[in-house]
C-alpha cells in the first residue's frame, strides 16, 4: 500500500476524528502513510487561532454548541493558548463553558444592538441551573472576551409584578488573581451579567445591554479594576412593569470589596441605584475613581450601606424619576444615599433632579462629604419642609459633615432649606482666610465681605476697611480695625446676663440697663488705669452707693499723691473691723484684677481659683484651671484642675494638680500632679528645668501593671513622659508594701532616657530592666516582687511597671526626682 496513489485508496462518505487519512510523502519512492484527522487538525491549526465551527459548533440557535465551544477552547491548553474565533451566528449554550488552564482571546464578529439575536454573534441561553461563562485560576489572566452579544430567554408576560427568571451570573470571573478583559460586550435581556470575584484588574469596555438585578459586581478585587464606556438602558423591553422591577431591585454596578475601582463614561437608565457600594466577605470598597457618570431614571444615583466605604467622584449626574411617571420622582429617591458609619466622598460637580425629599442623605455617624460645587433640582416636591441636604443627628458618635466648596444651587417650585437644622450634624462652606481689602467670601464687591485675620478671629471688611471683628472667647471689636475700633463687646462662658442699650423717640432718654435671665442683676463700670469715674446728672457728678441697713462699718478707697500708695481701709465705729479681699460666690475665683482678656487683666479665671498676679505679657498668664492658683510673679500661668504657682516668673502648671514653687521658665508639661522649677532656660520654657514626680499603683496579682500618676491606664499626662528631643535624668525610689502585713520591698534605681521627634524613637540608656529584684525587702512574699523600667513608645516616656503577687493587695509608690532638658530638634 506504501506505493498506492491517494486516488487509488477507495471513497469514504464520511470520516471520524479517529478515521485514518493517507499521507503521500513525495520524492524518489513516494509513500503513502497513515495519520488520523485529529493528528492532522492539530498540525494545520498549531499556533493559528482556531473556529468553532472546526470542532462542532452550529450556531443554529437550538443545537448545544456548548460541548464544540469547550473543546476549541480545550485545544488550546498545552500549546500556549490562542485566539477561540466564533461566526456571525447564534450559538445556543445549554451547559457551562470554563477557561480554566490556559489564556485565550474569544472573539466575535461583533453584533447589532436590539432586543434579541440579529446580526453577529450571540450566545443564546435559554436554561437556568448553571453559569454560561466562567474564567478561573491563574493561568487563564490575561484572557480576553470582545465583539459578543449574549442574551437570555426571558418571561414576555409582561404583568403586574413580572420577575425575570432566575438565571445564575451570565459571567463569573472568579480566583483568577488578575486581569481579566471584555470589551464591546452586549448584554441583552440579562438578570445577571458579570460577576467579579478574587480577580484584581479586571478590565471592562464598551459594556452595555439591559441587566435585570445586577450588572457588574466586584468583590475580593484587591487590585483597581477598571471599568469605561458602560451603558445599560433597555434594549430589549421598557415595559412599565419590566422597569419597576429594575427600579425597585436592580443596581448597575455593585462594588463590595474593591480596592481602587476606576469608572468613567458610565449611564444607567432605571435601576434602584447606579452605584452600591456594599459589604463584601473580605472588606469594602476603599478609594474609588469615578470620573464621568450619569444616572437616570434610577432611585439612587449612589448608594453606600457599607462601612468604611471612601472614594472621589468627578462628575455625576443623576435623576431620581419613576417611570412614565410623568416627571415625578420615585418614592424615597435620594441623589446620594450613607447609610452606613465612617464614609468619605470627594465630589466635584453634582447634579441632583427630582427627588421627593433630600437629595443627599446620610444616616449613621462620622460621615463626611467634602462636595465642590453642588446643583439640586426639583428637591422637596412634596413640599413637607425637606432640606436638600439631610445629615442624621450621630447622637454620641462623631457628627456627619458635609463641606461645601461653593455656594450651592437650590432650584425647583419648593425648594428651601440647604440642610436639616434638627440634629448635630455639620453643614459649612470653607473660604480662604483672605485679607482686608481682598476676603475670603466677598459680598457685593470685591474689598467689602468676611475673612479671617486669624486662626481663632473672623472680621468683617466694607470698602476695604475692617469694621467689626469676632475673636473666639467672646470678645467682638466694632467701629474700625482692632486696637482703633470705637466699641468691644467682651462676653465670658456661658452668659445669661448682659448690657441692654435703648434708643428713644423724639422727646425721649435711651437708656443703659442690665438684662438677662437673673431676678436682680447689678451694673459695673470699670475704668482703665488712673480714668475716674463719675456718674452725671444735668451738670453735677455723682456717685451712689448702695445702703446697707445699720451700717457702722465701712469701705474707704484711698488716692495718692506722686510717688504715695493708693489702697483701701476698713473705717467705722468698731475697734476692730474684720476687711475681706474678695470673696466669690459659689464657684467664682478670687482675683487680684478683673479678667479683660487682654495682657493687662487677663482671660477670666478657673472656678473656684485663686490669682493674685497682677503682672502678665499676655492674657493667658492666669490661673484659669478649676480649683488653681497663682500666688503672685510675673507672666506666670495655672491652667490644670487643682494646678499651683507659688510666684516667680513666666512659670506654667498646666497639669491637673501640677505645681511650680517658683524660679522662671518652668513648664509641667501638662503632666498630672507633677512639680517642676527652674532658674531660666536656653531657648524653651521647661529646657533646663527640675522635675518632681509622684506615681501610684494598687495591684492584686502577679500581672505587671504600669506605675501612673492618677493609678489610672497610662497616658499622655499621668506617666514620665518626654518632650521631644528631650533627655531626663533621674533617681526612681520606688516603695512597694502589702496591705494587711509587713512585707515590703524597696527600689533606688538611676534612670536616664533621651527621645527623638516621635515616641518611638524612645530609648532609656541607663537604668532600663525588666522584672528587677528589689533593692531591698522585707519578708519572702516581697523578695519575689519586680520592678520593670521600660521605654514608652507610645507615649514617648519611662514606663515604670510593678509585679505583685498572686491573691496579695499590694499598693506601689513611685517618686521620680529629675532632671531635664531638651532642644528644638
Amino acid at each position: 500500500m506504501s506505493d498506492l496513489r491517494i486516488s487509488q485508496l477507495p471513497a469514504a462518505s464520511s470520516l471520524s476524528e479517529s478515521d485514518l487519512a493517507p499521507v503521500t510523502q513525495l520524492g524518489a519512492n513516494p509513500t503513502t502513510r497513515r495519520a488520523t484527522l485529529a493528528q492532522l487538525r492539530t498540525t494545520v491549526h498549531d499556533q493559528r487561532s482556531v473556529h468553532v465551527r472546526d470542532f462542532g459548533a452550529v450556531g443554529n440557535g437550538t443545537t448545544n454548541d456548548a460541548p464544540a465551544i469547550q473543546a476549541a477552547i480545550n485545544s488550546l491548553k498545552g500549546a500556549g493558548g490562542g485566539v477561540v474565533q466564533f461566526g456571525p451566528k447564534t450559538y445556543r449554550l445549554a451547559s457551562g463553558i470554563v477557561i480554566d488552564g490556559v489564556t485565550v482571546r474569544l472573539e466575535g464578529a461583533g453584533f447589532t444592538e436590539g432586543p434579541g439575536p440579529g446580526d453577529g454573534t450571540w450566545l443564546y441561553v435559554d436554561q437556568t441551573g448553571f453559569t454560561p461563562i466562567t474564567f478561573t485560576g491563574l493561568s487563564a489572566r490575561g484572557s480576553l472576551m470582545r465583539d459578543i452579544a449574549v442574551v437570555q430567554a426571558q418571561n414576555a408576560n409582561f404583568a403586574q409584578g413580572w420577575t425575570p427568571v432566575n438565571y445564575d451570573w451570565f459571567f463569573r470571573i472568579q480566583d483568577c488573581q488578575g486581569g481579566v478583559d471584555f470589551d464591546n460586550i452586549f448584554l441583552c435581556a440579562v438578570t445577571r451579567g458579570f460577576y467579579c470575584y478574587n480577580s484584581g484588574r479586571t478590565d471592562f469596555r464598551r459594556i452595555r445591554g439591559q441587566v435585570f438585578t445586577s450588572g457588574i459586581e466586584v468583590d475580593a478585587a484587591l487590585d483597581v479594576p477598571r471599568m469605561s464606556n458602560i451603558h445599560f438602558w433597555p434594549f430589549w423591553s421598557a415595559d412599565t412593569n419590566v422597569m419597576n422591577y429594575q427600579q425597585t431591585q436592580g443596581d448597575a454596578l455593585v462594588f463590595k470589596r474593591a480596592d481602587g475601582p476606576f469608572i468613567d463614561q458610565a449611564f444607567a437608565l432605571g435601576y434602584r441605584s447606579m452605584f452600591r457600594f456594599s459589604q463584601g466577605v473580605s472588606g469594602y470598597t476603599t478609594k474609588f475613581y469615578i470620573n464621568s457618570a450619569y444616572a437616570d431614571f434610577c432611585k439612587y444615583g449612589v448608594l453606600i450601606d457599607s462601612y468604611g466605604v471612601d472614594g472621589l467622584i468627578a462628575n455625576l449626574t443623576t435623576q431620581g424619576e419613576a417611570w412614565l411617571g410623568s416627571g415625578a420622582s420615585l418614592s424615597g429617591a435620594n441623589g446620594i444615599l450613607i447609610s452606613s458609619d465612617n464614609c468619605r466622598l470627594q465630589i466635584g460637580n453634582l447634579r441632583i433632579d427630582a427627588v421627593q425629599d433630600n437629595a443627599i442623605c446620610v444616616t449613621g455617624i462620622n460621615n463626611r462629604i467634602d462636595l465642590f460645587a453642588l446643583r439640586a433640582v426639583r428637591y422637596n416636591t412634596r413640599n413637607n419642609g425637606a432640606a436638600a441636604i439631610q445629615l442624621a443627628n450621630s447622637g454620641s458618635g462623631t457628627p456627619n459633615t458635609v463641606i461645601l466648596g461653593s455656594p450651592p444651587v437650590l432650584e425647583g417650585t419648593y425648594a428651601g432649606l440647604l440642610n436639616n437644622t434638627d440634629g448635630n450634624g455639620v453643614v459649612q462652606m470653607r473660604a480662604p482666610a483672605g485679607t482686608l481689602t481682598v476676603p475670603g467670601l466677598a459680598i457685593g464687591q470685591s474689598n467689602s465681605g468676611l475673612w479671617a485675620p486669624s486662626a481663632t478671629a473672623l472680621a468683617m471688611s466694607a470698602n476695604g476697611g475692617e469694621v467689626m471683628r469676632i475673636t473666639q472667647g467672646g470678645v467682638v471689636t466694632l467701629g474700625g480695625a482692632s486696637g482703633a475700633h470705637g466699641l468691644e463687646l467682651n462676653t465670658p462662658t456661658s452668659s445669661v446676663n448682659r448690657f441692654l442699650l435703648t434708643s428713644a423717640i423724639a422727646s425721649g432718654t435711651p437708656a443703659l440697663a442690665t438684662s438677662g435671665s437673673d431676678t436682680n442683676i447689678g451694673l459695673k463700670l470699670q475704668t482703665k488705669g488712673t480714668g475716674g469715674l463719675a456718674v452725671a446728672t444735668g451738670g453735677g457728678t455723682q456717685m451712689q452707693v448702695s445702703d446697707q441697713s445699720s451700717a457702722v462699718n465701712y469701705l474707704q478707697v484711698q488716692g495718692a499723691a506722686t510717688s504715695g500708695v493708693v489702697g483701701w481701709l476698713a473705717l467705722g465705729a468698731d475697734a476692730n473691723i474684720a476687711a475681706v479681699i474678695g470673696q466669690p460666690k459659689g464657684t467664682g475665683a478670687l482675683l487680684a484684677q478683673i479678667p479683660d482678656a487682654s495682657a493687662v487683666g487677663g482671660n477670666a479665671r478657673g472656678a473656684n481659683a485663686v490669682d493674685l498676679q497682677t503682672s502678665r505679657t499676655v492674657a493667658t498668664q492666669v490661673a484659669s484651671g478649676n480649683q488653681s492658683a497663682v500666688h503672685g510673679g510675673n507672666a506666670n500661668t495655672a491652667s490644670g484642675i487643682g494646678a499651683t504657682v507659688a510666684g516667680g516668673n513666666t512659670n506654667t502648671a498646666n497639669g491637673n494638680y501640677s505645681w511650680v514653687p517658683g524660679g522662671q521658665n518652668a513648664t509641667a508639661r501638662a503632666a498630672y500632679g507633677k512639680g517642676v522649677f527652674a532658674a531660666g532656660r536656653f531657648a524653651a520654657d521647661g529646657d533646663a528645668q527640675q522635675g518632681f514626680s509622684v506615681l501610684r499603683r494598687q495591684t492584686t496579682d502577679a500581672t505587671i501593671s504600669r506605675v501612673t500618676a492618677d493609678g489610672l491606664v497610662q497616658s499622655n499626662n499621668n506617666t514620665l513622659n518626654l518632650p521631644a528631643f528631650g533627655a531626663f535624668f533621674g533617681r526612681l525610689r520606688v516603695v512597694s508594701k502589702l496591705q494587711g502585713g509587713t512585707d515590703a520591698a524597696v527600689w533606688d534605681v538611676a534612670v536616664a532616657a533621651v527621645r527623638g521627634a516621635t515616641g518611638g524613637s524612645m530609648v532609656i540608656f541607663l537604668g532600663a530592666g525588666s522584672l528587677l529584684p528589689p533593692t531591698a525587702s522585707n519578708g519572702t512574699s516581697a523578695a519575689n516582687w519586680r520592678l520593670s523600667i521600660a521605654a514608652d513608645t507610645i507615649n514617648g516616656g519611662i514606663a515604670v511597671s510593678i509585679t505583685g503577687a498572686a491573691a496579695s493587695t499590694i499598693n506601689t509608690v513611685a517618686t521620680f526626682d529629675s532632671t531635664e532638658t531638651f532642644t528644638a530638634s
